[in-house]
């Protein structure tokens, strides 16, 4: 399951998913951005998986990075999570023909990671 976080404009969105991250969660949150990539040009996209629950739902996390790369060259995705050893078990590989930088931040980094979504350097 997941949700939009609020405080998503611009062109920026946050994705908060509880506990998994099913299929059918995968299938409406692509037509969503690509509407928001309609409407705004270009879309950053943080997702805060602190509350995520389970390696498949990291699998269809990296599933949907990937094809959000491929098909939308989308610039930034921040990806927040609990522990920072979780960071390890998030970690993708980045495609060298990929524009899409992906870092990754701890809970108590969020503003660091919304600011770093909005544009900021760190």
């Amino acid at each position: 399951m997941y949700q939009v976080i609020g405080g998503s404009e611009n062109g920026n969105v946050g994705i908060k998913i509880e506990k998994k991250l099913t299929q059918d969660d995968y299938e409406l949150l692509i037509p969503y951005i690509d509407r928001l990539r309609q409407k705004a040009g270009s879309v950053s996209l943080l997702c805060d998986m602190t509350q995520c629950e389970g390696l498949h739902s990291y699998a269809l996390w990296g599933d949907l990075v990937d094809r959000l790369q491929q098909v939308y060259a989308i610039p930034r995705v921040a990806v927040v999570v609990a522990e920072p050893q979780e960071m390890e078990s998030a970690t993708m590989e980045p495609h060298p023909l990929h524009k899409t930088t992906v870092k990754y931040f701890t809970l108590t980094q969020m503003d660091k990671a919304w600011n770093w979504v909005e544009g900021d350097e760190i």
